[in-house]
């Protein structure tokens, strides 16, 4: 049945039927609570396939393991993130934290942590990849997919970048963060948002590994109603960014399919406002061009 993984409700309209690549995936829209997310869902050898297998690391990646250019971009995007958090929470890290990142990829994140003191470990399915970031950073990464069967000591410091759009139980996935979370500790998400549409058109924003579109709201109102207090819900080139803790505090509720709507209309709007001026630019140098072949 075509339920919202969210807040289970089976009333939904089809919002988009195209993805990148020009492949056909429906996108749904909840009429409850604006959550956006596909069905059918994608199978568990289908995800097994994708992971664990390394089609995914192709696909996305571009390697099934990475190389010095994909160290370096890996690097330069943790480094902003780590910044992030020592300008935003100064005084977490200033003693030594038991850290877990989900979805580890490259492991570059984990690297300056483990090298600012901290006791760090990784999650990632992907052995090929593992194994590479493993001898560059000499880190502990758990081949696995995060599920409820995850085994951990109290942790004080729990990420993952660009994880939770993959996850096929969105809920699940935040109750075992908090299942394995100190009561002081700290969780950092980051995934794309409906709020920042950053591609040019739907049919590439879309992509069919991303089972779930958050909106800025949506990942709050998660957090919140599995026990989180968000801390902090900032943008960072392009994508939403959350810092929450345990809490009960509620300011966040449902999102609104209204809402998720209108953001779509406007960035058509919009958008088609910029495809009308690079097509008048365009046509204005091409008549330029020709003008300065005739002299």
């Amino acid at each position: 049945m075509n339920t919202c993984p969210l807040c289970l409700s089976v009333q939904n309209e089809l919002l988009h039927t195209n993805s990148r690549g020009d492949k056909y995936l429906e996108n749904y829209v909840c009429d409850n609570c604006g959550f956006i997310y596909t069905y059918p869902r994608i199978s568990n050898d289908e995800i097994d396939n994708l992971y664990l297998k390394g089609e995914f690391s192709m696909d996305a990646r571009k390697s099934y393991k990475p190389d010095l250019a994909k160290f370096i971009q890996t690097e330069t995007w943790a480094l902003e993130r780590l910044h992030i958090l020592e300008q935003k929470l100064p005084d977490f890290f200033s003693t030594k934290k038991k850290c877990l990142e989900i979805g580890s990829g490259a492991s570059s994140f984990l690297w300056l942590l483990k090298s600012r003191g901290h006791l760090v470990k990784g999650i990632e399915p992907d052995t090929n990849f593992v194994n590479v970031a493993i001898d560059r950073y000499d880190i502990d990464v758990d081949t696995l997919l995060f599920d409820e069967n995850y085994k951990s000591e109290p942790l004080d410091f729990i990420c993952n970048f660009h994880v939770i759009e993959h996850v096929l139980d969105p809920r699940i996935f935040v109750k075992n963060m908090y299942s394995i979370l100190k009561d002081d500790g700290l969780i950092y998400i980051e995934c794309p948002t409906i709020d920042d549409i950053y591609t040019k058109s739907l049919d590439t924003f879309f992509w069919d590994v991303h089972v779930n579109t958050f909106s800025n709201v949506s990942l709050a109102w998660l957090l919140e109603s599995e026990g989180f207090l968000i801390n902090d819900l900032f943008m960072h080139r392009g994508f939403v960014g959350v810092i929450a803790t345990k809490g009960t505090e509620l300011k966040y509720a449902p999102d609104s399919k209204e809402r998720v709507l209108n953001l779509i209309k406007e960035f058509y709007k919009t958008n088609s406002k910029i495809q009308i001026k690079l097509s008048l630019k365009k046509r204005v140098v091409g008549m330029l061009k020709r003008i300065l072949d005739k002299i």
